[in-house]
């Protein structure tokens, strides 16, 4: 039950819901015989991509396919064959796990050479193209521009802008959409009833909620569901199973931001801690709820733009209504910076209850300046319309949580490391050394950097080139370096990244660029 996507998936293009333009166009081509020679389909995930990847495969190289026709037979040995997986010439290659050169020149540019042993065409599919290395798509672009006349590439991706422009110019691009609301319950109910199981509509919506638009998440939760083995399932049977938050929590809370119950607020945020909420999935929920409310001020149907029930839908509309557009703009900046210190806090509610009190405007708003919280003047003024709001609450002393009181204090009087920075300095070369025996690609990248300073904030590290300090912040590199620096150093240090100088470390990736142009690639 747990690989009921794969039981279901789609073995013709009658089966395919939602993505109508693609399916006729490919299917056209099919029916034409106009095949092209590469194809990019780019969206997010679970919505078809590698389904129809693996059907144009078929298609064209199903041997009862008549002229004109595009369906597979689905009986041949070829649709068989690519049904299981187990066609020699239908190449499936996880990008993921096969980055480099090497792996493109073996499997993919060798074997192109040869002619495909009992099928018109020898296809490679490449899901998650993206993840190839900068010399790995060099390696294998000159393949794309003139593949021999057997093969035909299949490149598919959640993230189009990580793949040069070279690559995507070669090849007819699809964007593939998310699923809509409806086709994904007329799915979901089709499976369940051909398990002869019965599931409550609002099992299945929320399963739909969680799913974000993914075919093949739903029916991965829903077989998850279906593992209970009950022949009827309701809201209660689930609710170890589906995340407990939802768009209905999401909405509660925002509506006590909207009138100014931080008091409350605080309580849900805790209550939510206390039984294990996702807090970061109810930070991407609360983005996408806000995100919605904007959007529905201007008028547009939010439909076109989130899969919720009518109700939820009237709801996010009357909050529209309540809310600024300012204020809703200045949220979702604030979640999304907030969003990442969920997992770095002692406290994981902390960074919500920091939301609470900047946005509920009875409450003490910290300020957002380089001096951190003021303790003078820091009540926010009030309109009329606000004070009636409040109306009810002044004469009810306004008390942070324990948890809050003592994070916020520990937040605003941090220590600085123990270790000086010539202490640093000296071990430094050490730390390098020993990083080099299992991360030898950033020891050239540590040995060129500058240590600035150490401070409160931790320590601060000069880089003379952009790309330098991007690889360094990113978040397994960062915390390799970290791990490291602890070990020779007895205490954790968090490092601070920087640039000598923007403008000539601008200058200095202009120049790597034209260097890589010139010899036909391209700077990663």
């Amino acid at each position: 039950m747990s690989t009921l996507y794969r039981k279901y998936r789609p073995q013709s293009f009658s089966d395919i819901h939602d993505q109508e333009y693609i399916v006729k166009t490919i299917t056209n081509e099919i029916a034409g015989n106009t095949i092209a020679q590469a194809y990019l389909f780019t969206g997010p995930r679970g919505v078809g991509k590698t389904t129809i990847a693996r059907l144009l495969a078929k298609a064209i190289n199903c041997k009862n396919r008549q002229a004109g026709n595009f369906e597979p037979c689905n009986e041949c040995s070829s649709c068989q064959e690519i049904t299981s997986g187990k066609n020699i010439d239908v190449i499936e290659i996880d990008a993921a796990s096969h980055t480099g050169v090497d792996n493109v020149r073996e499997n993919i540019i060798e074997n192109a050479q040869f002619k495909p042993t009992s099928s018109p065409y020898k296809i490679f599919i490449i899901d998650e193209v993206h993840m190839l290395s900068g010399s790995a798509f060099n390696a294998l672009l000159k393949t794309i521009e003139e593949p021999p006349a057997h093969v035909i590439f299949i490149l598919a991706t959640t993230e189009l802008h990580k793949l040069p422009a070279t690559v995507i110019s070669r090849c007819q691009r699809f964007a593939f959409k998310k699923i809509t609301r409806e086709a994904m319950l007329k799915k979901l109910e089709k499976i369940c009833k051909d398990e002869k199981v019965k599931v409550e509509k609002t099992v299945l919506e929320k399963i739909i909620n969680k799913s974000e638009g993914g075919m093949r998440d739903a029916e991965s939760l829903l077989g998850q569901i279906l593992t209970l083995n009950l022949k009827e399932i309701n809201e209660k049977d689930v609710e170890t199973i589906l995340p407990s938050s939802d768009f209905n929590s999401t909405i509660s809370f925002l509506e006590l931001i909207a009138s100014n119950h931080s008091k409350t607020a605080l309580e849900f945020v805790n209550n939510l801690a206390d039984h294990g909420t996702n807090l970061e999935q109810f930070f991407n929920d609360l983005i996408e709820m806000l995100r919605s409310t904007l959007i529905a001020q201007t008028g547009y149907d939010i439909k076109n733009i989130i899969n919720v029930p009518k109700e939820i839908n009237n709801k996010i509309i009357e909050l529209s209504k309540k809310i600024p557009t300012s204020q809703i703009i200045a949220m979702i900046d604030n979640l999304s910076i907030r969003k990442k210190e969920v997992k770095q806090m002692p406290i994981p509610q902390l960074p919500l209850e920091l939301f609470i009190v900047q946005f509920c405007s009875e409450t003490i708003e910290p300020k957002n300046d380089q001096t951190g919280l003021k303790e003078e003047n820091t009540t926010l003024p009030q309109t009329k319309s606000e004070n009636k709001a409040n109306k009810n609450d002044d004469s009810k002393p306004n008390k942070f949580s324990s948890s809050l009181k003592t994070a916020i204090s520990t937040l605003t009087h941090k220590t600085p490391p123990k270790s000086s920075l010539d202490e640093i300095k000296i071990k430094w070369n050490e730390m390098v050394a020993n990083l080099s025996q299992k991360n030898p690609s950033l020891t050239f990248i540590l040995k060129s950097c500058n240590l600035e300073s150490v401070d409160e904030i931790g320590l601060n590290i000069n880089f003379q080139f952009s790309i330098h300090k991007d690889k360094i912040e990113e978040t397994k590199n960062k915390k390799t370096v970290e791990d490291e620096l602890e070990k020779v150093l007895g205490e954790r240090i968090k490092i601070n990244c920087s640039l000598q100088n923007n403008e000539a470390s601008e200058n200095e990736d202009v120049e790597l660029n034209n260097l890589a142009a010139e010899f036909g690639g391209e700077l990663m």
